[in-house]
């Protein structure tokens, strides 16, 4: 059996996989946030190993005395685990979502200017990412810089639980690192006051960090063994993989808390501002692609607003009525991929006397899926595809597997959908890591551990419909902007 565990942001998902990629187990085990600010999100590295062993036992309960063959990791980024010489936690992680940097990254993009030839990659000088996090801790807490050994990523700090080694991936650690060679990004690290000496060893996510000691067993609640454990990769990397784009050139939707959304190709661009590449170096694939700041936290944010469950906002926005609806732009915390805007604010436009509760849902609903649109149709431009979304593009996450999103996202993508029916992408790319690390070829263990796939043709109507839809989201995602540069916010626009 295959264990993939992906530490993601408010959980830890755990997978265990037989060798035909039928799942034997799942579980999970509950990540907490703290937030002492709106721009605070700080969470505790000891969580990700309780949960990680919470999700292990659910996922093997099913099978009684399992036999692991390999573990393998994923997680989320860029969400900076600092630990000292013993390999313990110096001080809460800095999480992805804490944006507490905003002035410092602008003080990297003046000093520094453009990235690429420091990191290798486009990667925006961000609130989120980790050269201003690691700036912010310079400047309000060297002590922590003083007790630092080494800044690692969640999935990684587990695995240095797990097998006493502190490697990471290149680009789970894009922004400490360049990204083409693997080696320290000295000019970044320094430049953010941290010692290069910092920046932990490199390797691909798909070769094995080491074998699980017997502390690590103990902390998962296994039994010792001699199994190996991944590098492992991000959750996006980890997704793309179980929805075969980092084997094969494809267009993908992954969702989750937010979005990931791309394209892979087998040659592409070097740098794709506003976009991300993973590189040839980092990946099997070419892979041009963004984060969306709010999927399915919009949701949520709409069953908040109605007294509602997500999944019965999904049903209610089933009932809204035929016809024009209201505009829903999804930017409630600033938006990532593409315009990279912490500052920018939600809209909800066209609202009419005869709108109500399902208008408003449907909105929503559609709103999410219009911004992965805008990602795609970006990736497509940059990648030299021609105007305009075509061919087939694949669903996986909760999408993937709810027919009613399937119906959402054809009247907003206006393409053919290949939905992959696996409930979290990111672990089952974990496991297909494990096979991986333990000696196959990535093309086979991903052929081996694939999910099922059905396809939703797209009707001529659906396309219509999305092509308008599409227009009139971009149209108020432009009016948002310029209304941020009417009140004082510095001038945006729309790639």
């Amino acid at each position: 059996m295959w264990l993939g565990l992906d530490v993601g942001t408010s959980s830890v998902k755990a997978v265990l996989l037989d060798d035909g990629g039928a799942v034997a187990g799942r579980g999970s085990g509950p990540v907490r946030t703290v937030r002492a600010g709106p721009d605070h999100a700080e969470q505790a590295p000891e969580d990700y190993v309780r949960a990680a062993a919470a999700a292990t036992a659910d996922a093997c309960r099913a099978v009684p005395g399992v036999r692991l063959r390999g573990i393998g990791l994923s997680g989320q980024t860029p969400t900076l685990v600092v630990v000292d010489d013993e390999g313990e936690p110096v001080r809460p992680a800095l999480g992805w979502q804490d944006t507490r940097a905003r002035r410092q990254a602008r003080e990297l993009e003046r000093e520094l200017g453009d990235p690429y030839p420091l990191i290798g990659t486009s990667l925006p000088w961000s609130a989120s990412a980790c050269p201003a996090k690691l700036r912010w801790l310079a400047e309000h807490e060297p002590h922590t810089v003083r007790r630092a050994r080494w800044l690692l990523q969640p999935k990684d700090y587990l695995g240095l639980v797990l097998t006493g080694s502190p490697l990471s991936d290149p680009w789970s650690s894009k922004g400490l690192c360049h990204v083409l060679t693997s080696a320290p990004a000295a000019a970044v690290v320094e430049a953010a006051g941290w010692p290069v000496s910092a920046v932990p060893p490199l390797a691909p996510g798909w070769t094995a960090r080491g074998t699980l000691t017997a502390a690590g067993a103990k902390a998962l609640g296994l039994r010792a063994a001699p199994v190996p454990v991944s590098v492992g990769c991000s959750d996006a990397m980890s997704g793309m993989l179980a929805l075969g784009a980092l084997t094969a050139p494809t267009s993908f939707v992954l969702t989750g808390t937010s979005s990931m959304s791309g394209t892979s190709v087998r040659a592409g661009p070097e740098q794709a501002h506003p976009l991300y590449v993973i590189p040839p170096a980092c990946s099997p694939m070419t892979v041009v692609y963004g984060p969306t700041q709010s999927s399915g936290a919009s949701v949520e944010w709409a069953g908040r607003m109605l007294g509602r469950t997500p999944d019965e906002i999904v049903d209610l926005a089933a009932t809204a009525r035929a016809g024009p609806r209201p505009a829903f732009v999804p930017y409630l915390s600033g938006e990532r991929a593409p315009i990279w805007r912490d500052d920018v604010r939600a809209v909800l436009a066209g609202l009419g006397a005869d709108d109500g509760p399902a208008e408003f849902a449907a909105a929503v609903l559609a709103g999410v899926s219009l911004a992965d649109r805008h990602v795609l149709e970006t990736a497509a431009g940059l990648i030299g595809a021609g105007e305009g979304l075509g061919g087939v593009v694949r669903l996986g996450g909760h999408a993937g597997r709810d027919r009613r999103w399937w119906e959402i996202r054809g009247r907003t993508l206006g393409v053919d959908l290949e939905a992959v029916d696996d409930a979290d992408p990111p672990s089952r790319g974990a496991a297909m890591l494990a096979m991986a690390a333990s000696g196959a070829a990535l093309t086979t263990a991903v052929e081996r551990l694939a999910a099922p796939v059905h396809r939703v043709a797209a009707t001529a109507e659906s396309r219509r419909e999305a092509a308008h839809a599409y227009a009139v989201y971009l149209r108020w995602a432009a009016k948002v902007l310029d209304l941020m540069a009417e009140t004082g916010a510095s001038q945006a626009t729309l790639p």
